[in-house]
């Protein structure tokens, strides 16, 4: 039983990763160029302390929360890359850099 609740655990903090992942890249991608920074303090901060509250930084538990992230912030990419296209987004950034002459702002 005890072994249940560890496999239960780890596949939770994977699916926290994964649901804060997701969460971040799209906030990132729609974000302002000024309020990205803005966002990544808060990220950093709250989000940091949080996680090494929730999880031991040297624990299984904490592996499965980063690989959960990772998954959750790049899988974020790669939908969007199949549903709009890579034509697409290149089109977007260029009609961005046309408006506000540079696309990192």
């Amino acid at each position: 039983m005890e072994t249940v609740v560890k496999v239960a655990l780890f596949f939770g903090a994977i699916a926290f990763g994964a649901v804060v992942g997701w969460t971040t890249y799209f906030i990132l991608r729609r974000a302002k160029p000024t309020a990205i920074s803005d966002l990544s303090t808060i990220i950093g901060t709250l989000g940091g302390a949080t996680v090494i509250g929730l999880f031991d930084a040297k624990g299984p538990l904490f592996a499965g929360y980063s690989l959960g992230l990772a998954v959750g912030f790049f899988g974020y990419y790669r939908t969007f890359i199949k549903v709009v296209g890579t034509p697409a987004i290149r089109e977007s950034i260029i009609k961005k850099q046309n408006e506000e002459g540079s696309v990192l702002g």
